[in-house]
C-alpha cells in the first residue's frame, strides 16, 4: 500500500479531477450522452442506501464503516466500468459526501480532513487489507 503522504496526494488529485468531472459533465448539453450507454451515471446515483449501510456499520467502529463501504457492490461496479483512477475520484468523493450526510454539514473540507485523518486512513486501509484477505 501507498505511503500515507502519497495516499493524501492521490486524494487531493482525486478531489480536484472529480471537481473538474461535476463541472464538465454540468456545464455539457443534456442530448451530448449517449442515451444508450450503459454505464452507471456517477452523478445521479443514489448513495443513500450505501450511506445508511455505513451508518450502521459505523455504530460498531469506523474500521467496519470502512469495510461496509469497499464491499459495496456498487465500487465494484465502478471499478469495472471507469477503470482505477475515476473509481478512485468516486470514492473520494463518495467518502466526502457520506461524511457530509452523516453529519448533516455542507463542510467540504472538514469532510476531506476526515477523510485525509490518520485514524481515517488506518481504519481505511485495515478494511481494505481485511476484505482482500478474505477474498483470497
Amino acid at each position: 500500500m501507498a505511503s500515507p503522504n502519497k495516499q493524501q496526494k492521490r486524494a487531493h488529485r482525486a478531489k480536484a479531477k472529480a471537481k473538474q468531472n461535476r463541472t464538465q459533465r454540468a456545464g455539457a448539453p443534456k442530448d451530448a450522452f449517449d442515451g444508450d450507454d450503459s454505464r452507471i451515471d456517477l452523478e445521479s446515483v443514489d448513495l443513500t442506501e450505501l450511506f445508511v449501510e455505513m451508518r450502521n456499520a459505523g455504530e460498531t467502529s469506523q474500521q467496519a464503516l470502512c469495510a461496509a463501504f469497499l464491499a459495496h457492490p456498487l465500487l465494484a461496479l465502478v471499478l469495472e466500468q471507469e477503470g482505477e483512477e475515476e473509481a478512485t475520484d468516486f470514492i473520494i468523493a463518495a467518502l466526502i459526501e457520506y461524511r457530509q450526510w452523516a453529519t448533516d454539514s455542507d463542510d467540504q473540507a472538514a469532510a476531506l480532513a476526515w477523510v485525509e485523518s490518520p485514524e481515517f486512513q488506518v481504519d481505511y486501509l485495515a478494511a481494505s487489507q481485511a476484505l482482500t484477505n478474505s477474498e483470497s
